[in-house]
């Protein structure tokens, strides 16, 4: 199908038209769907991520709180001092840790150091507490002395020094709260306690804000290590998220940003023993999944109704440009001579008049041209045969074959040649069944009307045959060349003067344009009567094809020559003839071979046969 025909731009833009807006729909709908869902999203889990700071601070402050019932506790400061020669000051110290422990769900293990006493004791749910002197507290509790409270990241597990015991687990996380005990309202350290708290109560409340397998959950401290995750493999380790620590170090509170292809939203828990920040990522898979889904759906529709729009679109274009490509089918063969083609079309629509105009119009031209020149040419083929039927054509050939047989006998070789020559001619021209024949046959009569020609003039003629290869089959009218060239004999050869030189050349072009040159030196066509010439040959080109052709001779023979192109011709056939300078005359012929090849590959055949030339041998003569 060809771009530029009707159909192909019906269908485009039909298809344009159709799938442009769909497409636009879908990308449309799909961006509004994604902010959509990304403004309900950022809503709903501000409110999630606010909802978990706020318990998780309550979490935090509850194990505060449990840690300052030691103040309230009057006997607890005094024991402190007691421990470890009153054993009743110890149970009384256990049973306040004691309390604590089983106050707060969630912890895991309570470490005390007196630093009067250096006692330290671990209580833990699953033992009895363990006591030993310490000149100093156990090492992780170093360091917290200066702070009333604080909360030590994440880590791992452990006894604090004393031995393990069956229900130590090592490998369990946990982080710790640190309170100094103070005797108040002095700022003398008279203890330092540590609660290990386990990451299980901080899931509980976490894991309520989040997707395990789609989201991520974070709760990260001022330093950028992580406290909790949904990853046990990221607990305790350090954040590298450049955005994200800027986010945490930041003093935005709350908020949210987009980085590693996820949205984070993040709400910070200030409190005055730790600046926790709890951080909820979201991949843009899961956080657009909705709108994926949403979108593939509409897809799917659009895939649909495109199958229906482009059927439709190809159905409709097919109906429209279907009788224009049938009416050209009837136009390119009545083109090829075929005037009688039977013009049918049984549509009652626009299409159905225009056949039935076109069909009109051809019965018209049928009559006016069909039977008015077709009947001229057959009147003038009737006479011609009439002419030559009245010489017996065996009779003529057979006084010719005894007069060259005569001149063999008496020793005289060239009138045998000149008698074969004029036979081959005859023959010829009196093969009334060939239409068409190539140009090395046309070629080789000329030679032969050339040769008996300079045999009157002898030496005051010369003549060149320069045939390009890839022109002597090409297929065109009979007797085209001899009438030229008779011309040149007749009214423009210098009989008493110089010689006289005649010159005919062929070439294809680019086109596939046979273009045959005849060039000769003799008299020159006066201007007027050349201009007059050129204008008749005008008409004759542009289908004027009057019966009156004013001037002599030698201009008739032109313009048969002309018609007979043209009535044997299926494409344009151009004639024009020109001036040289100083003296001479040139006759140039364009001929259009394309459709001439297949009506002549019969002929083609036995033309090469009668002559013995190959089709691509050089046809190139000088005498």
């Amino acid at each position: 199908m060809k771009f530029r025909s009707i159909r192909s731009r019906l269908i485009l833009f039909m298809l344009l038209a159709t799938t442009v807006p769909l497409l636009l729909s879908i990308t449309i709908t799909y961006i509004h769907t994604k902010e959509t869902i990304k403004e309900q999203a950022l809503e709903e889990n501000r409110n999630l991520i606010y909802q978990g700071k706020v318990n998780l601070t309550n979490y935090l402050n509850s194990i505060n709180q449990a840690s300052l019932t030691l103040y309230t506790d009057a006997n607890f400061l005094r024991n402190l001092r007691k421990i470890p020669d009153d054993y009743r000051a110890v149970a009384e110290v256990y049973t306040s840790l004691q309390n604590i422990l089983n106050t707060v769900h969630g912890i895991e293990r309570i470490y005390l150091h007196a630093t009067q006493s250096g006692q330290s004791t671990l209580v833990t749910p699953a033992i009895y507490p363990k006591r030993e002197y310490r000149t100093e507290p156990y090492i992780s509790t170093q360091g917290y002395e200066k702070y009333t409270t604080a909360i030590e990241p994440t880590h791992k597990s452990h006894d604090y020094g004393f031995p393990p015991s069956p229900t130590s687990y090592s490998d369990k996380m946990v982080f710790t709260f640190h309170r100094s005990i103070t005797n108040v309202p002095s700022e003398k350290v008279l203890a330092l306690l540590a609660i290990d708290v386990s990451l299980d109560s901080v899931a509980d409340i976490t894991e309520q804000l989040f997707n395990k397998d789609k989201e991520q959950l974070l709760v990260v401290d001022q330093g950028g290590t992580v406290v909790y995750s949904g990853r046990d493999s990221q607990l305790g380790t350090q954040i590298t998220d450049k955005e994200l620590l800027a986010r945490i170090k930041g003093t935005q509170t709350e908020g949210f940003f987009e980085s590693g292809g996820a949205m984070n939203v993040f709400e910070k828990m200030q409190t005055p023993y730790t600046e926790w920040t709890m951080i909820k990522r979201i991949p843009n898979s899961t956080l657009y999944e909705r709108a994926r889904q949403l979108t593939q759906i509409n897809a799917a529709i659009a895939v649909i109704a495109l199958g229906i729009i482009i059927f439709g679109t190809l159905f409709i274009s097919i109906r429209i440009t279907e009788p224009i490509k049938k009416l050209t089918s009837y136009m390119n063969r009545i083109q090829s001579g075929q005037l009688d083609v039977d013009i049918s079309w049984n549509r009652q629509d626009e299409t159905g008049i225009m056949f039935t105009r076109f069909r009109q119009m051809m019965d018209t031209i049928n009559n006016l041209i069909l039977r008015e020149y077709r009947l001229e040419l057959a009147n003038k083929t009737n006479q011609l045969k009439a002419l030559q039927a009245q010489i017996n054509p065996h009779f003529l050939y057979n006084t010719l074959q005894s007069i060259g047989t005569l001149a063999l006998q008496n020793n005289v070789p060239r009138i045998y040649a000149l008698l074969s020559s004029l036979a081959k001619i005859m023959r010829y021209s009196m093969r009334n069944n060939d239409v068409l024949v190539t140009l090395r046959d046309e070629a080789d009569h000329v030679r032969l009307y050339l040769e008996l020609q300079k045999e009157r003039f002898g030496d005051q003629l010369v003549y060149t045959l320069d045939l390009a290869p890839d022109t002597l089959d090409k297929p065109m009218p009979k007797m085209i060349l001899q009438p030229l060239i008779e011309n040149y004999f007749k009214h423009g050869m210098d009989h008493e003067g110089r010689q006289g030189m005649v010159r005919i050349e062929s070439h294809m072009r680019k086109d596939g344009v046979l273009q045959i040159v005849i060039e000769n030196n003799g008299s020159r066509i006066e201007p007027e009567k050349l201009a007059t010439l050129k204008e008749q040959l005008a008409g004759r080109r542009n289908g004027e094809l009057e019966d009156e052709w004013a001037g002599d001779n030698g201009e008739i023979g032109v313009r048969n020559v002309l018609l007979r192109l043209q009535l044997y011709t299926p494409h344009d056939v151009g004639m024009r003839i020109e001036n040289l300078e100083p003296y001479g005359v040139r006759i140039s012929l364009e001929i259009d071979t394309e459709d001439m090849q297949d009506m002549h590959t019969g002929e083609n055949k036995t033309a090469e046969a009668r002559t013995g030339a190959g089709p691509g041998e050089v046809h190139t003569e000088e005498n």
